[in-house]
């Protein structure tokens, strides 16, 4: 690859792009080195202030613009005369000629194991999916979305209990070591990218709200995996109790309960100093840690037999109701036109 014709132990001026706390803290690697970073890029609307508070605590050039692609944006950022583009968390999607304002291109760093995992939130994704692992690649962008030739790739493991807090941690804590290790290599000249195998690739999207709503019904390894996959600092995985709304931050499963029909959604048992057991589509859940609103998180302490989640009737009848108070509103409106 051309693009790697690079003198050995060459010390590379490098413009960072990112946002948050594995940007911030890479950056930091990186000005402890033997590179120049000469500038730092963050979002038009940044998750927090963090890599913009390292960017100015090292006294280095900051950008912010609305888009990445903007002429004036790229005239700036090339004014810096960068060798390289590091993209660590930055959301926009990098085009030409904003990839070829820099000598060597653009290398995005990717927390998910490519070529699966390609596309938005994909730490979540693996947890929700049940892996057992997860990606941190380095990869330089091409014009496709995650696609471009892997420098480097490293995998760290998933626990059976753990939550996207812990996996988050450890993908922060690895980070800095991949982008110093990818950036060595470029440097040193001993790169060897590999093209990805396209045909397996998986593309996923951001997470919305809405996307947290259990159904009781679904298999237990499901809600596990659910609960833990957007468990702090994500939204909480949601549940109603009656008309209110609860966050469920902790629940369990073993595979080696029971598994049986009954009703989806129905506190079925309480384990002292744990939690309480909740029915769903094939075995149990035990649920830990819920949240009301306007309270602490805490224990629940539901009655057995209490039951969660939307019921079908209820909602059947809720709208029936409606729709008979709108009929009435409309007949009193015709009569009194009538008159």
């Amino acid at each position: 690859m051309d693009r790697l014709d690079v003198a050995p132990e060459r010390a590379l001026r490098i413009v960072v792009l990112g946002d948050g706390a594995w940007a911030a803290e890479s950056l930091r690697r990186l000005r402890g080195g033997p590179h120049s970073v000469v500038g730092v890029v963050v979002r038009a609307r940044p998750s927090d202030e963090t890599l913009s508070a390292a960017a100015r605590c090292l006294g280095l050039p900051l950008l912010q613009p609305e888009d990445i692609n903007d002429r004036e944006a790229v005239r700036a950022v090339a004014s810096l005369s960068p060798d390289l583009l590091l993209s660590i968390a930055y959301n926009q999607i990098l085009r030409r000629p904003a990839l070829d304002a820099a000598v060597l291109g653009c290398v995005n760093v990717h927390a998910g194991k490519l070529p699966s995992y390609r596309g938005r939130n994909v730490i979540n994704w693996a947890i929700i999916n049940g892996e057992p692992e997860i990606g941190i690649t380095s990869h330089f962008v091409d014009e496709g979305i995650d696609t471009g030739d892997i420098i480097v790739q490293r995998m760290l493991p998933i626990g059976w209990a753990d939550t996207y807090g812990h996996v988050l941690s450890r993908v922060v804590r690895a980070i800095p070591d991949l982008v110093m290790e990818t950036v060595d290599q470029i440097a040193r000249g001993r790169a060897t990218p590999r093209k990805q195998s396209h045909l397996p690739g998986t593309y996923f999207g951001g997470r919305a709200d809405g996307d947290e709503w259990l159904d009781w019904s679904a298999p237990s390894v499901v809600l596990h995996n659910l609960i833990r996959g957007i468990s702090r600092p994500g939204p909480g995985a949601r549940t109603l109790l009656g008309d209110e709304e609860i966050t469920i931050w902790r629940a369990f499963y073993d595979p080696l309960w029971p598994r049986y029909r009954a009703t989806p959604g129905q506190v079925v048992g309480r384990r002292a100093g744990e939690g309480l057991l909740v029915k769903t589509g094939d075995s149990t859940l035990l649920v830990q840690e819920v949240q009301r609103r306007g309270e602490e998180p805490a224990m629940p302490t539901w009655p057995i037999g209490t039951r969660l989640g939307a019921s079908p009737m209820a909602q059947l009848r809720a709208m029936q109701g409606r729709v008979e108070r709108l009929e009435a509103v409309v007949a009193n409106w015709a009569l009194s036109s009538e008159l």
